[in-house]
């Protein structure tokens, strides 16, 4: 993992340091969506792919928390594998 410091503009432009951008393989015009976090800034590199299963996972989360909130809920073993217990989560 890279680390390097950086700050923003007056107009609010920060530059992603250029050992970054290397060690990212990000170029001119890479589109980014940007989160904040309880006042952490973070980038998310917009990948076509990745995005639509982004998309699909913030929509399990949703309808997990849905069920959560209307008392329904799974319960997982601690013995169960990594897949078993996602699988069971998402499902």
């Amino acid at each position: 993992m890279e680390v390097a410091l950086t700050k923003m503009s007056e107009n609010g432009q920060v530059v992603i340091p250029a050992e970054i951008r290397k060690d990212a393989g990000i170029g001119p015009s890479t589109k980014f969506i940007v989160f904040n976090e309880d006042g952490n800034i973070m980038l998310k590199q917009i990948n076509k792919e990745a995005l639509k299963e982004d998309i699909r996972l913030i929509d399990k989360i949703k309808k997990s928390e849905e069920n959560i909130k209307k008392g329904k809920f799974v319960k997982a073993d601690t013995s169960m594998s990594d897949k078993e217990i996602d699988d069971l989560l998402m499902a």
